[in-house]
C-alpha cells in the first residue's frame, strides 16, 4: 500500500462534539471501500465516530450533500469516476464538482470532495489505497481552522 505524501497539521482544537458525515457510493465499491476504511481508521485514531451513508453513484452526491449539510459540521464524499469511451465522465465529473461546491458555499458547510476522477481502473485503485486518510485529515484540518475563527 502506498503511503500519502500529504502533510496536514494535526488539529489543535477540541473536535469531540463534531458531527461528521461520510458518503460513499455503491458504484465502483471495490475502489471506494479501501478509501472508506482508511478514512474511518483515521477518525478512530482521533476518537471520532462519523456517520456513514451510501448512495448509488456520484451523480447523487450533490443531492445528499444538500440534505446532510443541515445537520453535519463537515461532509466527506467518496466516489470514483473512471474515464470511458463516452463523454459521460466529463459531464458527471464537472456537474457534481460544481454542484458540491455550490452546496458547500450556500450552506456554509465544508465538503471534502473525495471523488477520484481517473483515466483507468489501475489508477483508481492505486489512489484509493491512500486517499481515505488524506480526506479525513483534510476534514479535521478545516474544522480546526473553523473553530479558531469562530
Amino acid at each position: 500500500m502506498k503511503q500519502s505524501e500529504l502533510k496536514i497539521d494535526q488539529p489543535t482544537s477540541n473536535l469531540d462534539s463534531t458531527k461528521i458525515a461520510i458518503v460513499s457510493t455503491f458504484w465502483n465499491q471495490e475502489i471506494i471501500k479501501p478509501m472508506l476504511d482508511d478514512c474511518l481508521i483515521e477518525f478512530q485514531d482521533h476518537a471520532l465516530q462519523p456517520e456513514v451513508f451510501t448512495v448509488p453513484g456520484a451523480y447523487e452526491l450533490p443531492f445528499i450533500s444538500q440534505k446532510l449539510s443541515i445537520a453535519f459540521d463537515v461532509i466527506i464524499l467518496l466516489g470514483c469516476i473512471i474515464k470511458g469511451e463516452t463523454p459521460h465522465f466529463d459531464i458527471i465529473s464537472k456537474t457534481i464538482s460544481d454542484k458540491v461546491l455550490e452546496v458547500s458555499l450556500s450552506n456554509d458547510t465544508p465538503i471534502i470532495f473525495g471523488v477520484l476522477t481517473t483515466n483507468n481502473e489501475a489508477q483508481a485503485k492505486e489512489r484509493a489505497s491512500y486517499k481515505g486518510s488524506e480526506f479525513a485529515l483534510s476534514a479535521l484540518s478545516i474544522l480546526d481552522v473553523l473553530r479558531k475563527i469562530k
